[in-house]
């Protein structure tokens, strides 16, 4: 392998809480020939400081700073900078499987893909557990190939994988090519540009394992900050509508490009946390920007089963007015903390069962014939073993 074979591209904004597991856990990947390019994004707190103290242990971190411009414009400083074979953009506030970037970068190697896409899990920051992420990769939108391109699955590149570009390892060379680069807004800047890597790319393949936790539920985090640009998710459909429309390929790919638009629209209007910046959005959504984004007139069998909760949404705004919409989000919100208790608890049931099932396995081992006549016959080797290791 090269000297350096990856380069991770690491947006880093206030995020000292997380940023030593998050590095450490990029550092000690199995995959050696790496780079780590962490790009300050303006901090006010001690990020800067954990990351110089780093790249004096380890010189495959380096440091770019830039002013507080949004990730998107972060990711792209750091990608400009990179020399490996192979880009991963990671999150400073996530943490990784040891076996991440081996895992993938072997997947590239043996299929020659330009896109890989692996599994992740969520860890609720808030609540303390994990929980299985299905949207990072959903199988059930694959084609039957190990690789593929979206002329196999139309009607669900954007929906068997979701547009953050974490859990995606990318070939630099078709990323140039293509001359892909993140938005330069502050928030959803990663649409964009993981959406036309989909449809660039000639070979896609994935790896199904789950290799990222990705850390949600943070106070202060851009999950929850979005009351300064609320429409930032609206002006990045926006430019992949009227990319696929330039390349003549949007009716091919509508029906993935609606449900996914719809889940973003959804999405952002659950998390506004300020009453007044929500209200106004609820009202840009229902006064005309689903309608811009082809969601508005389309029948309830057109939205896939996996999307029918943000379909539920959807109806409110149709038929509803603001107060039926917070009626049915306190609810929703209620639903959801409960799936997600009910999640953690089978998991961890599921756990004390094979636990449980290994201890049995091992009691009828020690209990059988065959397991007392091989102690009986090794006693004494064993044993004299033992004797002559103490003389020496």
């Amino acid at each position: 392998m090269d000297e350096c074979f990856v380069s991770v591209i690491v947006p880093v904004y206030n995020t000292e809480k997380y940023l030593e597991q998050c590095l450490n856990s990029i550092l000690g990947q199995t995959l050696r020939e790496l780079e780590v390019i962490c790009v300050d994004d303006g901090s006010s707190d001690g990020s800067v400081d954990i990351i110089k103290k780093m790249a004096e242990k380890d010189g495959r971190l380096r440091l770019l700073n830039q002013k507080n411009a949004g990730g998107g414009a972060a990711r792209n400083l750091g990608l400009s900078k990179a020399r490996g074979k192979y880009l991963m953009f990671l999150d400073s506030d996530d943490f990784f499987h040891p076996e991440l970037l081996e895992k993938l970068a072997a997947r590239c190697e043996e299929t020659k893909a330009q896109v890989c896409v692996c599994k992740a899990r969520c860890y609720h920051e808030d609540l303390g557990f994990e929980t299985p992420e299905p949207a990072a990769l959903r199988e059930e939108f694959l084609p039957e190939k190990e690789v593929f391109h979206w002329k196999d699955m139309p009607e669900g590149i954007f929906n068997a994988f979701h547009n953050w570009p974490w859990n995606k390892m990318f070939l630099a060379s078709f990323v140039r090519e293509k001359q892909l680069s993140f938005q330069e807004i502050r928030r959803t800047n990663d649409l964009y540009f993981t959406c036309r890597a989909l449809m660039e790319a000639d070979r896609i393949t994935t790896v199904k394992e789950e290799l990222i936790w990705y850390r949600v539920g943070i106070s202060g985090s851009c999950q929850t900050t979005n009351r300064e640009a609320p429409l930032d998710f609206f002006q990045a459909f926006a430019a992949l509508k009227e990319y696929l429309e330039d390349r003549g390929v949007f009716e091919q790919v509508k029906r993935s490009f609606v449900n996914h638009a719809l889940d973003g629209c959804i999405a952002n209007l659950n998390s506004q946390e300020n009453g007044r910046s929500q209200e106004a959005l609820y009202e840009k959504l229902k006064g005309g920007l689903l309608r811009r984004l082809a969601i508005e007139g389309q029948p309830e069998e057109y939205f896939y089963p996996g999307n029918r909760r943000m379909y539920g949404f959807y109806q409110v705004l149709e038929q509803g007015d603001y107060s039926d919409y917070l009626r049915y989000r306190i609810r929703d919100l209620k639903e959801e903390r409960d799936r997600c208790l009910l999640t953690d608890y089978q998991e961890k049931m599921d756990l004390a069962r094979g636990l449980e099932g290994y201890r049995k396995q091992k009691h009828d081992l020690l209990a059988c014939r065959e397991y007392r006549l091989g102690a009986a016959l090794l006693y004494f080797p064993l044993k004299l073993r033992g004797i002559f290791r103490k003389k020496e």
